[in-house]
């Protein structure tokens, strides 16, 4: 499997820097964006420790299977509430990581994940790409605000 250098994908928010860090911190919203379009992320199967060195894990149960993928990673790093690193140790060997960022732009944040160690079959993948920006809508409806493509 040929692995990539990273993939990026971008997303402005019409909300601050500080309610976007809220939405991913608070296990009650996350579970209603984090996913795209058809899967969800039931409640009780997220644990959030927002901490250097705390577990981010949730369930992804596709609804039209029943099948159930188990995301279990690490907080790497955190900068309140600009920047946001975890890692997953048991996916893609280990090498996985991913970084979101919250940068004010305008009226509103943008939104930037940087996935590092993902097959290169994936970076710039129109159903990948497709998926982030549905969970991103589903962010914005959430919040009860505008989103966009970037």
């Amino acid at each position: 499997m040929n692995m990539s250098a990273a993939s990026v994908i971008r997303h402005w928010v019409r909300t601050t820097p500080e309610e976007l860090w809220n939405a991913y911190s608070t296990p009650e919203l996350f579970h209603q964006f984090f996913s795209p379009e058809g899967p969800n992320i039931p409640l009780e199967s997220v644990v959030i420790e927002f901490r250097v060195g705390g577990r981010f894990e949730f369930d992804m149960v596709f609804e039209d299977s029943g099948a159930v993928n188990a995301n279990k990673g690490i907080i790497m790093d955190l900068e309140k509430p600009h920047k946001m690193v975890f890692t997953e140790p048991e996916f893609m060997d280990g090498s996985f990581r991913s970084t979101q960022t919250f940068v004010p732009e305008g009226d509103g944040t943008l939104i930037t994940v940087t996935q590092e160690g993902l097959p290169e079959e994936l970076i710039d993948n129109p159903e990948v790409l497709e998926a982030f920006r549905s969970s991103f809508r589903k962010l914005g409806r959430v919040l009860g605000v505008n989103t966009k493509n970037r």
